[in-house]
């Protein structure tokens, strides 16, 4: 992670493509106590076809700060380019307004060797939750992150650059890459015939082998590693039966595979408490650690006086340092 700022490349015509993402940190107060250095990590979005999230240090990014810190990372690629982006993180107020910005003063290089940049030293934990700046309110606290992508439009030099500028002149800029998108509809069109089966607790899901296996080494080892292969090739269409989670579990982990996001209306369905304990056990079980860490952000809210002890022994079941530290620190509060 970088915290110095790279200077802009000089010698030819700018051009920006903005994005803005705009999150809220819900039960702000059990965030605190996990540990500086630890994050907790918004939703990705897109920027000039590229995927970004938002990482929150509420204990700080060094080791007794009295500073919070934010960051912005992009999921690089091998095959994507290094990209130079500036980024502006502002705290709303209930009514909308800015209540605090900052705003980094150069763009900054995002590449394989630091793919993330941002504030050490945002703003303090005071400042944060008094009431000059009132932007904390009933224990949240909303975030608005814009990055601005920073493509330079070189001069002529006989490789087409008078043609591009006469495009972006023109307004025939091309659109962000839409490929995540159509690949998603192309999936769930039915064209592509499901290639596997997975059986659960007497339930069967069809499911797109190279889908669930890229998103989850569990599912890559089961289905492609020890001879998977030949395996598939002796079968055709293989079952494979699973145990250690419910086909409610297994029918979010795939809503999750498939859409990037947890299964809202499941989860409403059979109580957000217990399907979303379920739903952590599952990201567990599968090693889908964003998953994962997504549920044990949203277990935080029901960390209670009959509750607290439970969700520490899942916590420290299935090795989630910040969901236990969270549960230690609410006890800590408790004690007189």
């Amino acid at each position: 992670m970088g915290c110095c700022l790279s200077a802009p490349d000089a010698g030819g015509e700018l051009d920006t493509v903005s994005g803005t993402h705009q999150f809220t940190i819900r039960a702000y107060s059990q965030t605190k106590g996990i540990g500086s250095g630890k994050s907790i990590l918004s939703r990705y979005f897109t920027v000039d076809g590229r995927t970004w999230y938002v990482r929150f240090y509420p204990d700080g990014y060094a080791p007794n700060s009295v500073f919070v810190a934010f960051y912005v990372q992009t999921l690089y690629k091998p095959h994507c380019r290094a990209v130079r982006a500036g980024f502006t993180f502002q705290l709303l107020k209930p009514d909308g307004t800015v209540g605090y910005s900052r705003r980094s003063d150069r763009p900054c290089s995002f590449d394989r060797r630091c793919n993330s940049w941002g504030f050490r030293v945002f703003v303090t934990r005071e400042a944060l939750e008094g009431p000059e700046l009132g932007v904390l309110h009933e224990d949240s606290i909303k975030v608005r992150c814009t990055v601005d992508v920073v493509n330079s439009c070189r001069k002529n030099r006989g490789d087409g650059g008078d043609d591009r500028r006469a495009s972006v002149a023109g307004g025939a800029m091309a659109p962000q890459s839409d490929f995540a998108a159509n690949a998603m509809r192309f999936l769930k069109s039915g064209r592509a015939p499901f290639d596997v089966k997975f059986s659960v607790g007497g339930t069967v899901f069809e499911a797109h082998g190279l889908v669930v296996a890229a998103q989850s080494e569990w599912f890559a080892t089961a289905l492609y590693g020890h001879g998977g292969e030949e395996r598939w090739a002796e079968t055709g269409l293989p079952c494979v039966a699973i145990s250690g989670t419910s086909p409610e579990a297994f029918e979010g982990v795939l809503h999750y595979i498939y859409h990037d996001e947890l299964p809202e209306e499941l989860t409403k369905a059979h109580g957000e408490a217990a399907m979303t304990r379920q739903l952590f056990e599952a990201a567990d079980m599968f090693l889908i650690e964003r998953m994962k860490q997504m549920c044990a952000g949203r277990l935080r809210r029901f960390i209670k006086d009959d509750t607290v002890r439970g969700i520490m022994d899942l916590a420290q079941a299935h090795s989630c340092k910040e969901l236990e530290q969270a549960c230690h620190t609410f006890l800590g509060r408790r004690r007189p």
